[in-house]
């Protein structure tokens, strides 16, 4: 009686299930697919509740330019969102080495139709706002004027908001 010896490379031996499989469904028809289908969202007329927060994304900072003047706004966003804004804080990252002035505004982008507050101490400072109820499209801007090249100026607005909910 003879014995039958087969060898099989290492790399292929764990292989036999799969090209099984793969033999096995040659020739047969696939299940159908399901179509692809949107997430479910909420419609926005859903969103009628009114909750009132603190002031979220109100923060801004960009890089002072070689002019050493900058210009940072926030606002509200989003449908049913108004701030109403209490303070804000300003800063560069000089602090309070930094001679700079900064220059509190509030309007809609591109106008700045109301003076909001005024600080000789732009590196640092905290400022009262007494503004009215802020919507989306205002802006309160902060202009800094002979800020330190290269320092970050930013713009931190508190108080409070109404966001709508579902």
């Amino acid at each position: 009686m003879t014995r039958r010896v087969t060898r099989r490379t290492a790399g292929v031996s764990g292989l036999g299930p799969l090209l099984q499989s793969i033999r096995g469904s040659q020739g047969k028809s696939l299940a159908p697919v399901a179509p692809l289908r949107a997430p479910v969202s909420v419609p926005q007329q859903s969103y009628t509740q009114v909750v009132r927060t603190p002031i979220a994304g109100g923060y801004g900072a960009l890089v002072v330019p070689s002019s050493g003047t900058v210009t940072v706004m926030v606002g509200p966003q989003g449908v049913g969102t108004v701030w109403y804004p209490q303070a804000a804080a300003i800063a560069t990252t000089t602090g309070a080495n930094d001679n700079s002035t900064c220059a509190l505004y509030l309007g809609p982008k591109g106008l700045q139709t109301q003076i909001g507050g005024q600080s000789y101490a732009g590196g640092g400072d905290s400022i009262g706002l007494a503004v009215p109820p802020m919507w989306p499209g205002y802006f309160i801007w902060a202009v800094w004027t002979g800020a330190k090249a290269g320092d970050l100026a930013s713009l931190a607005v508190y108080g409070q908001q109404d966001s709508l909910s579902a």
